[in-house]
């Protein structure tokens, strides 16, 4: 499955936090792509390392292939690591399961 950022719907800075909130369209081939395929995407369209990146949520449309994705994009990998809730980073792969 082919998954590709077709627009920028949104974007918001926290200058407290150091981070952009940011919504995308997506498109896929069909279905709701994974999360590492969307995080792939994403990266790629910003231009950025993955790891300065957090998927919060994935919204597919109802009896369409595309989705719209929220991401935060931090300035260095240590805030995200201080600022995201700790599931999202042993989803991602940023920490190990205790």
């Amino acid at each position: 499955m082919v998954t590709e950022v077709v627009e920028k719907l949104s974007e918001k800075r926290n200058e407290l936090i150091g981070r952009s909130e940011i919504v995308l369209l997506i498109s896929s081939g069909g279905g709701t792509p994974s999360r590492a395929e969307t995080l792939e995407a994403v990266s790629k369209y910003l231009g950025i390392d993955k790891d300065r990146l957090a998927l919060v949520n994935i919204m597919p449309r109802y009896g369409s292939p595309e989705a719209t994705v929220t991401v935060h994009k931090y300035d260095t990998p240590a805030t995200l690591r201080l600022f995201e809730p700790r599931y999202r980073l042993v989803r991602q792969g940023i920490e190990q399961k205790k």
